[in-house]
């Protein structure tokens, strides 16, 4: 379970990083169950260049949706061809929000368009997804970490703080 203070200052870090970015591109993982999202901040934004890695059951949501799943077991079955043309659909758009569900750390990435990117953030033993910045895992500044057991890990510089 989420503590308050973890969740807020992480909501904070992922708002600050991601809020005005655009979708910009994907990385195929090896299988379905992998896949890493490319965002770009086109504007004067420090850190300009993003990225999500998604290790768990993701969707897309239409922007009138008001309930979400809590688990991976109450998400719809999507094929990988589906499921890859509902994110380019958002391909160029801004991030508008970012918020984490209450009890574990669902990701909630919120665009123009009022579509939601969700992503389940409960596994007992695995990550369920990673944010941060630059081109890669090495050298980051920023990264945010939905850990195995349903909690989460975040780090930033201290001038951040």
């Amino acid at each position: 379970m989420l503590e308050s203070e973890h969740k807020q200052y992480s909501e904070k870090v992922l708002n600050h990083i991601f809020v005005g970015s655009q979708l910009d591109g994907v990385k195929f993982g090896l299988g379905p169950g992998a896949f890493l999202i490319r965002f770009e901040h086109y504007t004067n934004h420090s850190p300009d260049q993003l990225w999500l890695n998604i290790e768990s059951r993701w969707a897309v949501f239409p922007k009138e949706t008001r309930v979400f799943p809590n688990s991976e077991a109450e998400m719809k079955d999507f094929s990988e061809e589906e499921a890859y043309q509902s994110v380019f659909l958002l391909r160029r758009e801004k991030v508008t929000s970012v918020r984490l569900s209450s009890l574990y750390p669902h990701l909630h990435i919120e665009f123009e368009s009022g579509k939601t990117l969700f992503v389940n953030g409960y596994h007992e033993k695995y990550e369920c997804w990673q944010a941060g910045d630059g081109p890669g895992y090495s050298g980051q500044e920023w990264l945010i970490v939905a850990t195995p057991g349903g909690d989460i890990s975040t780090w930033a510089p201290d001038s951040f703080n």
